[in-house]
């Protein structure tokens, strides 16, 4: 069913002569009608997610995504992004059905990387490689690395790039300070300073 929603989304908001009040509303009645008896699984992964980053990509598409009490006849372009909106949730929901690991776990196979020392500090991360290492949409290992950035463990370059700032104290001493490191999924090796 889930795929049968976003094949339906593929049509809305449908290309015509003249956009009117019926269009917009058909068009609304399309989204709502494909999105609704997915909006409970998106409060579920929502609620059931450690990540702050995850969290607010659940809350923003929620509250887009749940009908308003009276329609109000939007123009053709808001209507194209309400179902590109909609067409990234349902998306997203396909992508996470069991086995998928959650963006928390993510967050948490990163972070016991860059304990362990695996992943040392001032080494460059690359998002692909995790995402294929773990199985998991890339848009999960970016959240996770929001999460991780948030608290500090990397920071993302103004170049895009996603590098180690620091460890737990016990993986530094096992890194050995200064030298060149490389792992898990580093992109490069990098000389990290202690």
């Amino acid at each position: 069913m889930l795929k049968e929603d976003l094949a339906a989304l593929r049509r809305v908001p449908a290309k015509g002569a003249a956009w009117t009040v019926v269009s917009a509303e058909g068009a609304h009645h399309r989204i709502y009608a494909a999105t609704g008896p997915w909006l409970g699984l998106a409060r579920s992964r929502r609620d059931g997610t450690a990540s702050p980053a995850d969290r607010a990509r659940w809350d923003t598409w929620i509250s887009v995504l749940t009908p308003p009490e009276h329609l109000v006849p939007k123009s053709h372009a808001d209507m194209c992004v309400l179902a590109g909106t909609a067409r990234d949730m349902l998306r997203t929901l396909r992508q996470t059905l069991p086995p998928c690991p959650s963006v928390g776990s993510v967050t948490a196979e990163i972070e016991r990387q860059i304990q362990n020392g695996t992943l040392a500090p001032g080494t460059a991360i690359r998002p692909a490689a995790v995402a294929t290492s773990l199985r998991v949409p890339g848009e999960h290992v970016d959240l996770a690395l929001a999460d991780l950035a948030a608290s500090g463990l990397v920071e993302a370059g103004a170049d895009g790039r996603t590098v180690v700032t620091s460890a737990s104290p016990g993986a530094r001493r096992r890194a050995g300070g200064c030298g060149r490191q490389q792992g898990g999924f580093a992109g490069e090796t990098r000389v990290s300073a202690a």
